[in-house]
């Protein structure tokens, strides 16, 4: 879909990586400029292979002017340019938007970076957990205790709305011939990605109870793993949850929040004794949402249940390495280049 687009990507790590490597997949010629050390993520190659399949690399010193001059002389017929620096950088380096739109004027240049070219803290340095914390949303993840992370909301929410407002950026530049500036703050990325709880916060509201205090969702212990609830606030599946375990279904599913920790300590009881496999029949055959907790490092079992191939093999190196398929079916790509 995007063959014929070129895009240089100035990035290491994630957020700016892993939307260059999502254009790449949709059929975008992807250059990676890395410094002469090479992008820090090389160190974990699988996870630099998992962020950088399907592009080409070049090692340029942009300190240096005449390495400043190959990267010009790429950006004459380049349509994107992804960078991730800390805001001041490009313009220190002598490579920011004003001066990329004197050498090509409908360029479209997104950075990503942790908090955007115009907030208070844009010169301060900050990863995911910072972001999260400052966001709010360590304690939303917590309900009301903060709990570290472990899925990288920052990295990836801002990923996705670079990807998608350079899509529309090329749509534009399509109709009116001109390029545009897209900056991607990591922080507004990740706190407008949560609405189902900023919403009532904000409003003078709790954290919602069908997901706080809800006993119809969660995880819970079985007599050889662990399942999950997924009733947010259907009635007609908590009828059914309350028939298949023989729960009192004279309350409604609003009632049982107010008796959280009393129905969910009942629950518990009547699902320990069983089997995971016994808790799915009983339940899927009830029409019930819920699901066995897997581990990914069973991921061609988690395939098999879903009916999907959810894993791709590359080679880098000499080594292979396998990895996630994408969620759409795209072009066959190559391992990064050396």
């Amino acid at each position: 879909m995007l063959e014929g687009v070129k895009v240089l990507e100035l990035a290491s790590f994630y957020p700016a990586p892993f939307c260059t490597q999502l254009l790449a997949m949709l059929g975008a010629e992807v250059i990676k400029i890395e410094p002469p050390s090479g992008d820090p993520a090389r160190i974990f190659e699988p996870i630099y292979v998992t962020m950088n399949r399907g592009k080409k690399s070049l090692f340029l010193n942009l300190k240096s002017e005449e390495d400043r001059k190959k990267f010009f002389e790429l950006v004459k017929d380049t349509d994107v340019i992804v960078e991730g620096y800390r805001p001041g950088v490009a313009k220190r380096l002598g490579i920011d938007y004003e001066s990329v739109c004197k050498v090509n004027p409908s360029i479209i240049y997104c950075s990503i970076s942790a908090f955007g070219q115009k907030s208070k803290l844009r010169t301060l340095p900050a990863h995911d957990i910072n972001i999260l914390a400052l966001a709010g949303i360590l304690e939303v993840s917590g309900f009301g205790k903060p709990r570290e992370p472990n899925v990288q909301l920052a990295d990836f929410s801002s990923s996705m709305f670079a990807t998608v407002l350079i899509l529309a950026a090329l749509i534009e530049r399509n109709k009116s011939g001109k390029g545009r500036y897209i900056d991607i703050s990591m922080f507004r990325s990740a706190i407008f990605a949560i609405p189902l709880h900023s919403t009532p916060l904000i409003n003078g509201m709790d954290i919602l109870q069908s997901f706080s205090s809800n006993p119809a969702y969660g995880i819970y212990r079985t007599s050889d793993g662990y399942i999950t609830l997924g009733i947010i606030a259907e009635e007609h599946f908590w009828r059914r949850l309350c028939e298949a375990l023989e729960l009192d279904d004279k309350i409604s599913l609003l009632e049982s929040f107010e008796k959280y920790e009393d129905l969910k300590n009942l629950i518990q009881k009547k699902l320990e004794n069983m089997t995971t496999q016994k808790v799915l029949d009983v339940l899927l055959k009830a029409d019930v949402p819920v699901a066995e907790v897997k581990s990914l490092k069973n991921v061609e079992e988690i395939g098999e249940i879903v009916g999907e191939k959810l894993v791709e093999e590359v080679e880098f190196h000499g080594r292979k390495y396998k990895l996630i398929r994408p969620p759409f079916d795209a072009p066959t790509l190559t391992p990064p280049g050396d």
